[in-house]
């Protein structure tokens, strides 16, 4: 009974956490950190509310009937849930942000969501029909898997975004955004300036250490002077003496923000690339897993700081950002889908033949 025992903790829990661990620390912009999490996270209460048991039931039934009630919720209101959500934050971020095509993002995700609940509905009054049966089984399960990445991928941008910061920093790249009339940052901007600043003070505080500044982001088409320029003079307007700041002033996004910021300390400090540096990247919260991503493609290792977001205008920044790694990822996500579909089509074709 004993080894028993011993076996289901070093198999399920002590297997997920020590990976949850090396991913958390060695590959924290994948997905699998935020799998790892939720698996060694839920083996863990449940591990503790089996060990309560043995002492008192009454008490382990009090921790455990809110993880009962919030499953229930999930599985059976989780759906309809997110349709009321994303359309009063439609209503809200048209309200504060006017009308744009972007901003439609909630409401175009709620339109897609009762869409698959309507088609639920069909399937429920004409069962019968063997092609609605299929495609609604090919609609469950896409959006079921993309259901599910878009909780791991939330997972690891929590996680990522909290991971703290106890070594040393060498390069500290605040990441540009659009300006005001061209000229000025805007609040988003300056958020994610204030918040690398706030790491290098840190640094300084803490190890006497003065990372380098790249301050990257280049000049728009309708962009008087370049991001990187803008977002210097705002750093002259603070109260905070920078020993370094370079202007990354020549990208347009994210992937060159990264490699034309490893480029650019190349010539300046005579390194080769990024690879035994310490670099963090600053940039909005919604935005940092992606930017981590990016980074890791181009082979560089980055940690991040991400400054907070309004919180009406964080669902439909996350979801871009969201469909913006599905897009990154493209390929093994279609291969997934293809095999919904696959499996769909064998389904008609062994239907028919039967009968």
């Amino acid at each position: 009974m004993l080894s028993m025992t011993v076996f289901f903790y070093v198999i399920f829990v002590g297997v997920p956490l020590v990976c949850f661990l090396y991913w958390n620390y060695f590959r924290p912009t994948s997905l699998w950190n935020g799998f790892f999490f939720l698996i060694s996270s839920g083996m863990l209460y449940l591990s503790f509310i089996l060990l309560l048991e043995k002492v008192n039931q009454n008490i382990a039934l009090i921790f455990l009937f809110p993880a009962i009630l919030v499953m229930l919720f999930l599985s059976v209101l989780g759906l309809s849930a997110s349709i009321v959500g994303l359309f009063w934050n439609e209503k809200v971020l048209l309200k504060r942000e006017g009308r744009s095509f972007s901003n439609l993002v909630p409401l175009i995700v709620a339109l897609g969501l009762l869409g698959v609940q309507v088609l639920m509905l069909l399937v429920t009054f004409y069962s019968r029909n063997i092609f609605l049966t299929t495609l609604l089984g090919f609609f469950t399960a896409t959006l079921s898997y993309l259901i599910f990445l878009f909780i791991m991928y939330g997972t690891t941008a929590i996680l990522y975004n909290h991971f703290p910061i106890t070594k040393k920093v060498d390069y500290i790249i605040i990441l540009g955004a659009g300006l005001i009339d061209g000229e000025r940052v805007t609040p988003l901007l300056a958020s994610r300036i204030d918040r690398g600043i706030a790491l290098y003070v840190r640094q300084k505080r803490k190890y006497g250490h003065e990372p380098t500044i790249i301050l990257s982001g280049g000049k728009g088409s309708d962009e008087k002077i370049s991001e990187a320029q803008a977002m210097k003079d705002y750093l002259d307007s603070l109260p905070v003496i920078i020993k370094t700041v370079y202007l990354e002033e020549q990208s347009t996004n994210t992937q060159e923000n990264i490699k034309f910021s490893e480029k650019l300390a190349g010539v300046r400090d005579g390194i080769s690339d990024f690879k035994d540096k310490q670099v963090v990247i600053a940039t909005n919260n919604y935005h940092l897993l992606r930017a981590g991503k990016i980074a890791a493609r181009l082979g560089v290792q980055a940690r991040g700081v991400g400054s907070k977001t309004k919180l009406y205008y964080l669902p439909t920044a996350f979801i871009r950002e969201y469909v913006g790694y599905l897009v990154m990822t493209k390929r093994k996500h279609l291969l997934f889908i293809g095999f919904f579909f696959v499996i769909s089509l064998l389904q008609l074709i062994i239907y028919f033949i039967a009968n």
